[in-house]
């Protein structure tokens, strides 16, 4: 910051102080820092308890996708009726299992479409897609 002298009495200083700007925000930062330790907010929540005993395992299933609207469940081929359902009946017994999608790189996007579609009227919640 650079002093200037004034030429005559008649030129005003136009610059403005900030001396109680600075001193106001140092009083307000040590406030700050003073009641922030203070503000100790915590949230109770219920934590679960440890479960002694193990899950069922998960059961999964593949359902491959291939040209020509092929579909085969665990290697097995199958109708589009066909395979809902067998998934039907599999989600009946299982409704906890995963169906593994894999469509090949040649399928067309309405055959991937309708194997996911037989997913979902089956009732299938859990689908994991898997790379071709």
């Amino acid at each position: 910051m650079a002093f200037t002298a004034a030429r005559n009495a008649s030129d005003t200083m136009s610059e403005m102080n900030i001396t109680p700007l600075v001193d106001v925000m140092l009083v307000l930062l040590v406030i700050f820092m003073v009641t922030a330790p203070l503000m100790d907010m915590r949230i109770g929540m219920g934590l679960s308890q440890e479960s002694r005993r193990t899950p069922p395992p998960r059961v999964e299933r593949e359902l491959q996708v291939e040209p020509g609207d092929l579909f085969r469940l665990d290697g097995v081929a199958m109708t589009p009726a066909a395979l809902e359902r067998e998934l039907a009946e599999w989600n009946l017994v299982q409704p906890e299992g995963v169906l593994k999608l894999a469509v090949s790189a040649d399928a067309d996007y309405q055959s991937a479409a309708t194997a996911m579609a037989a997913a979902k009227r089956a009732g299938i919640e859990n689908i994991g897609l898997l790379e071709p």
